[in-house]
């Protein structure tokens, strides 16, 4: 993550950013302290979410939370983050705590998917025409083209992998005629691809007008176009 580059763009916000900041590195250093298991057998997409070790991570978090902010978190930590990964909302009594809570789940669930998918890297089959992410099938929500490709980026495992050009990885409709794209203004070498058929959005960076950092950073900075995106009714 680009910190730097993150907190250049949003002037008006860099108490948070640092204070994201601290709180992703220290959890970040301590996700790598845990012991990431090697499978017998290739990992199933639509399980790797399901067997996250919840509990083990929950306590991670909590450690971290009585460092950098001292006491108990007064939330269960273990909901909020089954809640983060199943891209749910938090439990109506972890309201209060939300900022934080993001601030926390995010490296916690990204950190340890990432370490799991790359241990077990050689387990896997190389996908190219799935919509979801061949590890942990999550949806992508951002899309790197180059000169003759398109790779979809998973943000909650950190997979890239080829798709079509003329595509919709929600929905796999493919007809130019309900598959579109608009700008927003100021942001440059990025555009909001959307489907009219099933309502859904992607991000679509320009590698040829854009130099590219990680994907977290990228979208961190473009979130002007997921405002746009989902005040026309995008999903």
């Amino acid at each position: 993550m680009d910190w730097d580059a993150i907190r250049r763009k949003y002037t008006e916000d860099a108490d948070s950013i640092d204070k994201a900041r601290k709180i992703h590195a220290a959890v970040t250093e301590r996700v790598r302290r845990l012991q990431i298991p090697l499978a017998d057998t290739p990992l199933s997409p639509r399980g790797v979410i399901a067997a996250l070790p919840y509990d083990l991570l929950a306590e991670t978090l909590s450690e971290v939370w009585a460092e950098l902010m001292g006491g108990e978190p007064g939330v269960d930590l273990e909901k909020a983050l089954r809640a983060f990964a199943a891209d749910e909302p938090f439990p109506e009594e972890q309201h209060a705590a939300a900022e934080v809570l993001s601030m926390l789940l995010r490296p916690a669930v990204t950190g340890y998917l990432t370490l799991l998918r790359e241990k077990n890297e050689g387990l896997q089959e190389a996908e190219t025409g799935s919509g979801s992410c061949p590890f942990c099938g999550t949806y992508p929500r951002m899309a790197f083209d180059s000169e003759t490709s398109r790779e979809l980026a998973c943000l909650l495992c950190g997979k890239q992998w080829r798709f079509q050009r003329i595509g919709c990885p929600f929905c796999g409709n493919a007809d130019h005629e309900t598959l579109g794209y608009f700008d927003v203004e100021g942001v440059e070498g990025v555009r909001v691809q959307y489907c009219s058929e099933c309502k859904h959005y992607l991000k679509v960076f320009d590698t040829r007008k854009r130099a590219i950092r990680d994907a977290e950073t990228e979208d961190v900075l473009s979130l002007d176009l997921d405002t746009a995106a989902q005040e026309e009714g995008y999903l």
